[in-house]
């Protein structure tokens, strides 16, 4: 890619920016959310067409019309959210869009749809069984099953972006191998990630966008960690976790003997106005269950209480009307309102303040509110009227919080706030929480980092296999006694 520039509505995504990668290699791109690399991969995958500059492929200059050419070209993209179809079985994701037909019946051949994928998974050494519906696998192998649908069209470009957002440490293990068997058959990878400390693991070069632009690129064995993160931030971050200034106070919420059947099992615990609660576990322990039931967004038993209200039918409007927020892990799905502007999306909680008499809305109030919390969180670009869609993951986080803080929620709840974001984004946000609780806010948190639950936490509740199993009191200075702590009593299914 030489000289490749991408306008939005009056904002620059990319500019004048060159870019290549060498078949075997693993080619990490790396900068801040709104720095261009979504941007970058979109117009390689061919979903944006009206760019300018060049682009070279198997040394042809060719143009990107749609998704379907990059496709056949051999350009493959790994979305941080997966495009796998869950109801379908391993070998029916893998040979999509290429099934054949029984040769008089006019049915599908399954067992030529089954022989054909098997052979990509041989090829490719997966274990993953054909018959399996994906719905019934990890995200890992989840993972394995988009890579061999690549592989299986002929792939010679695989972009990963943000692979390991959602994995356990096992997982990523097992996902760098497939990534280093892939380069050793030729393929060439542009890996994406805001864990810097993974690149010199997996990585071979790396290149760095800032404001739109390219930095730099330089062989990952000549580069540290701190050059890097001075790179993409331009300048030194002397400081990731904020200094505690929060102090607990009287209790706010009681959760007593909260049980799912088959998910989680008898979970009691009291959040006090101005403490970081943190809860911790392995992948698949219970900790996202746990919140969405206090939240009412699933079904349990046990009580709920805040302040003085017991909530004897727990569901997200009335959790939301007693104070109770949730920022989910899965922005995406659960967190956005997709097609929507961020006015929209921010005001969602408030529209009965923003109303009239009748319920017709007051554009000023509604634009005000937004303009203040847009320069609260320092969303960019700061623009009230545009499509959320259109902001990088990072600033879509500080929306769906904006949300929560305009209805001046006693008791958030914040699941992976920090998936997918950048260093210099990560920071901003842990400041806020520390604000918030110094504020009297009640914070639920809820990470995979364990770094984070133990830098920010002031108690911690460790789960496994669904059982509060122990309490830790925090902050702690490194990660490692919560993770023996996680692991001390066998891992979770």
């Amino acid at each position: 890619m030489t000289g490749v520039s991408k306008d939005f509505v009056g904002v620059r995504a990319l500019d004048d920016v060159d870019f290549d990668v060498r078949p075997g290699e693993v080619h990490a791109l790396i900068g801040e959310n709104g720095a261009g690399k979504s941007t970058l991969v979109n117009v390689l995958a061919g979903r944006f067409t009206d760019y300018r500059g060049t682009i070279v492929f198997e040394g042809k200059h060719v143009r990107l019309a749609n998704p379907r050419q990059a496709r056949k070209m051999g350009i493959a993209v790994i979305y941080q959210d997966l495009s796998v179809l869950a109801n379908f079985t391993v070998a029916e994701n893998i040979m999509l869009g290429d099934e054949k037909a029984s040769r008089y019946l006019r049915k599908m051949d399954r067992a030529s749809i089954r022989a054909c994928a098997c052979e990509v998974i041989d090829y490719l050494n997966f274990d993953l069984d054909p018959d399996r519906r994906v719905a019934d696998l990890g995200r890992a192998r989840r993972c394995m099953v988009e890579i061999a649908a690549a592989i299986r069209r002929n792939v010679k470009l695989i972009i990963f972006d943000e692979p390991t957002a959602c994995l356990a440490s096992g997982d990523v293990d097992k996902l760098f191998g497939v990534i280093r068997d892939l380069c050793n058959r030729g393929l060439g990878v542009i890996y994406i990630s805001h864990r810097i400390a993974e690149l010199p693991v997996i990585a071979d070069r790396v290149t760095v966008l800032r404001d739109a632009r390219v930095v730099g690129t330089r062989e990952i064995a000549d580069c540290k960690i701190a050059h890097l993160t001075r790179m993409m931030l331009g300048h030194e971050l002397k400081e990731v976790f904020p200094i505690k200034t929060n102090r607990p106070g009287k209790v706010i919420l009681k959760v007593k003997q909260l049980t799912r059947a088959g998910v989680f099992e008898d979970i009691s615990f009291q959040l006090r106005e101005g403490e970081v609660l943190g809860i911790a576990g392995l992948v698949g322990s219970g900790r996202t269950e746990i919140a969405r039931a206090i939240f009412g967004a699933d079904k349990s038993a046990g009580t709920v209480e805040i302040g003085d209200t017991v909530l004897e039918k727990r569901l997200p409007p009335l959790s939301r009307n007693v104070g109770i927020a949730m920022v989910p892990e899965n922005r995406q799905t659960e967190g956005k309102i997709t097609q929507r502007t961020v006015s929209e999306n921010i005001n969602i909680t408030i529209l009965d303040r923003l109303s009239r008499r009748f319920g017709f809305l007051r554009p000023r109030d509604c634009t005000r509110q937004t303009c203040r919390m847009i320069k609260r969180l320092n969303i960019e670009p700061p623009a009230p009227g545009r499509n959320i869609r259109n902001l990088s993951g990072g600033n879509q986080q500080k929306v769906i919080i904006a949300r929560w803080l305009a209805a001046e929620s006693r008791v958030i709840i914040f699941d992976e706030p920090t998936q997918g974001i950048d260093v210099g984004t990560k920071a901003q946000l842990y400041k806020l929480i520390i604000e918030l609780a110094s504020k009297g806010h009640a914070i639920i948190l809820i990470s995979s980092e364990m770094l984070e639950i133990a830098k920010l936490a002031d108690r911690i509740l460790i789960i496994q296999n669904g059982r509060l199993v122990q309490q830790l009191s925090g902050p702690l200075d490194d990660e490692t006694q919560l993770i023996d702590a996680c692991y001390s009593r066998g891992k979770s299914k």
